[in-house]
């Protein structure tokens, strides 16, 4: 019996990715209701770079989530 893949898509890239089962090539970021493919995750250890943050920003004011506050690096935080 083969068992069905669930893919999601990432916030960031727009890329797919396969999230299970027994496979779990992503993150869901509950701060910033989104879930990320590991690449986008993984490459973005110190916080959300420059070009996502507008986008980021967007998404948590339509959702009516808060703006973290920036880290020691002036960037978004990851989670």
């Amino acid at each position: 019996m083969s068992e069905k893949k669930f893919m999601d898509k990432c916030f960031i890239c727009d890329g797919q990715f396969q999230m299970g089962p027994h496979v779990y090539d992503g993150r869901y970021i509950k701060s910033y209701n989104i879930s990320v493919c590991m690449s986008c995750y993984e490459g973005n250890w110190d916080g959300w770079a420059p070009p996502y943050e507008q986008r980021l920003i967007d998404h948590l004011k339509e959702k009516g989530l808060p703006i973290p506050s920036r880290n020691a690096k002036d960037l978004l935080p990851r989670e």
